[in-house]
């Protein structure tokens, strides 16, 4: 049985960026030494299933099943308003800050996600240009910043990092989607024709 290559490339994602998580993680608190050790084995695995699929398949490339719009808003549009509602509460309860963590967890998901091309027109554009990727991998950075202020339950600091992050937004958008579209995407629902008996 043969699987889905966009299915695959999803999971294949999902499983790096998980892995790099916890890399990233562990690799604060490793010695120097562990740290390349591990960064090289990394590298070695990554580069050991690139020409692995390239072989097998011809020169794929890694395609979300979804639009880079989507992904967008979904992941990081959706962070947005609980994380700023949470943080102007005179008072947070654990549920909050679990709530924040998780979410935080989806805008560097999303960030990883939107380095790679999807279903989207302009897609394949944006991915190819550096500057995406720029804006792409400083969205996952903020969104690293904004789990450690969530973890350490700082308030004083969740105004700073919300800032960054949505200076981060802002000017990516200024130079690529200038009209910042959500494309109605999982937004409010229009009010339905009332129900005639």
């Amino acid at each position: 049985m043969r699987k889905h290559p966009i299915f695959a490339a999803y999971i294949t994602i999902l499983f790096i960026t998980i892995l790099l998580h916890h890399i990233r993680r562990h690799l604060r608190s490793a010695p120097a030494t562990g740290r390349l050790v591990v960064a090289a084995l990394l590298a070695v695995l990554l580069a050991a299933c690139d020409s692995g699929e390239q072989q097998a398949t011809g020169a794929v490339q890694t395609r979300l099943p979804v639009s880079i719009d989507e992904v967008m808003v979904s992941q990081i549009n959706h962070f947005a308003d609980p994380y700023w509602q949470i943080m102007w509460a005179s008072r947070q309860s654990d549920r909050d800050w679990r709530e924040l963590e998780r979410l935080v967890y989806q805008v560097q998901i999303g960030a990883e996600m939107m380095q790679v091309p999807g279903t989207g027109s302009d897609d394949q554009a944006w991915t190819d240009h550096q500057e995406w990727q720029q804006y792409a991998r400083q969205l996952s950075q903020d969104g690293a910043r904004a789990l450690a202020v969530v973890r350490s339950r700082s308030t004083e600091r969740m105004g700073e990092v919300g800032d960054q992050l949505a200076q981060t937004c802002e000017a990516c958008h200024r130079v690529f989607r200038p009209d910042l579209p959500t494309l109605g995407l999982f937004s409010e629902l229009p009010a339905l024709p009332p129900v005639s008996n």
